[in-house]
């Protein structure tokens, strides 16, 4: 099994590579640091390490506070940050103080065996249940345990991880225990092969998320908008391809109907970088006032048009001046994005149909009348419209949303608990080994 999916993986990645050199951007976000892909990611850790994994900038988000939480209960170990995006490495580098960030191996085994040796880590923990096989097939060898924490298993991974059901069971048992985040993913888990007794509920790392507060470009944000005249901000967060089409649509609409046009700014913020200066050309084209965030320096804040937010790590500071806000990823068909950071400061939240990568979520927060869903660009400007012009319905869907937050805290807890339990016996063990070959009251033999 093992060699067959390496053979595949390698012939994916060689299918791959043209693409990834071709498409580029001068940044090199494709190519830089190719030897943290291979697994070389020397300096990094050393023994006693804890090693954490997130995908993307979700995932990285999500153990945010797990890893401060971590450096604060365990000082002499390094914690150190595998992502696997660029986007997430920059995002992680500028808001997460780990000892080390770096790329996660490909999942090759002498990729996965150089990183292991070379971090030495005494824990692994992976955010939201990515399944490497060649991985932890190394860990095991290396007598590394491994910990799945705010595990989650969406419907679409669930039905293509059932097809390959037999060859999990072995995988799986690789792992020392999986915290899931409901009974559902609980559930999928064991019906791919986990062990029961390694399984456990332990909640979602994301309801702790306590987003930054960047004060200074708030104070400068606050001052801006208060000089331009604005009074309400509108804000399209993690936008998609296709999707800026739609939320233009939707705020010409807010705009034909408003009393005071000149008192509204619409802030769109895409969800990847490399797409900035496509979001740009469009709102060239638009006909409406617009300005770069990256330029405000040297532009005025468009009163009554639209401010693009081409930053990275300053959107969970702009959702505390907003009225409302859209959850980019849903409008289009690509699974949504974290609504948490707006329902963090009280913002009535506006989600599309698609929400699959916050199912679990999005239903709780419809259901607790916590957020509003709309299935198109006419129905966002319509949902816009009504919160503009409610201050109580705004109160009402925000209040909503802050206090079912507020209810589903502690995920960070129960995980530290669990790590915790797992460091315990190995650390025992340093100890006794410790001991014996230092003599420092170590156990004797009979007679000595």
């Amino acid at each position: 099994m093992y060699l067959i999916y390496s053979m595949v993986l390698g012939l994916g990645l060689a299918a791959l590579t043209p693409w990834l050199l071709l498409r580029n951007p001068p940044d090199g976000r494709y190519t830089r640091y190719l030897g943290e892909r291979f697994g070389r990611v020397g300096g990094v850790g050393g023994r006693g390490t804890i090693w954490l994994h997130a995908v993307s900038v979700g995932e990285a988000l999500a153990v945010e506070r797990l890893i401060a939480q971590l450096r604060q209960r365990f000082p002499a170990r390094a914690v150190v940050l595998s992502v696997t995006t660029a986007t997430g490495r920059s995002v992680a580098e500028r808001r997460i103080e780990a000892d080390r960030i770096f790329y996660f191996p490909l999942d090759f085994r002498f990729a996965a065996r150089r990183a292991l040796r070379a971090i030495q880590p005494e824990l692994v923990l992976i955010a939201e249940t990515e399944i490497w096989p060649n991985f932890l097939r190394e860990a095991a060898l290396q007598q590394v345990p491994v910990m799945f924490i705010n595990g989650r298993i969406s419907g679409r991974s669930y039905a293509r991880y059932r097809m390959i059901r037999r060859l999990l069971r072995p995988t799986l048992g690789r792992v020392a225990s999986f915290l899931m985040q409901t009974e559902t993913d609980a559930e999928r888990i064991l019906d791919l092969g986990a062990d029961a007794a390694r399984v456990q509920v332990a909640g979602n790392l994301k309801f702790d998320l306590i987003p930054p507060e960047q004060p200074g470009f708030l104070r400068g944000l606050r001052e801006r908008l208060a000089g331009a005249g604005v009074g309400q901000v509108v804000v399209a967060g993690s936008t998609m391809e296709t999707e800026e089409e739609a939320v233009l649509a939707a705020y010409r609409q807010v705009l034909g109907q408003a009393a005071a046009p000149e008192r509204l700014l619409l802030v769109v913020a895409p969800r990847h970088p490399q797409r900035f200066e496509q979001v740009a050309a469009l709102l060239a084209g638009s006909g409406l006032r617009w300005a770069r965030r990256s330029r405000l320096e040297e532009q005025e804040l468009p009163a009554g048009g639209v401010l693009l937010l081409d930053s990275l790590g300053e959107l969970a500071s702009v959702y505390q001046v907003a009225a409302t806000a859209f959850i980019g990823g849903s409008l289009a068909p690509h699974g949504g994005h974290n609504l948490l950071e707006p329902a963090y400061w009280g913002v009535p939240v506006v989600l599309g149909p698609h929400m699959e990568n916050f199912a679990q979520i999005a239903e709780q927060f419809l259901a607790a009348g916590a957020a509003l869903r709309v299935g198109s660009a006419l129905e966002l400007g319509h949902v816009w419209q009504q919160l503009l012009n409610d201050e109580a319905m705004r109160a009402r869907v925000g209040g909503a949303a802050r206090r079912l937050l507020e209810s589903q805290r502690g995920a960070t807890g129960r995980a530290l608990e669990a790590i915790e339990a797992a460091l315990r016996p190995m650390a025992a063990a340093e100890r006794v080994d410790s001991e014996e070959w230092t003599g420092d009251g170590g156990p004797q033999k009979a007679g000595e």
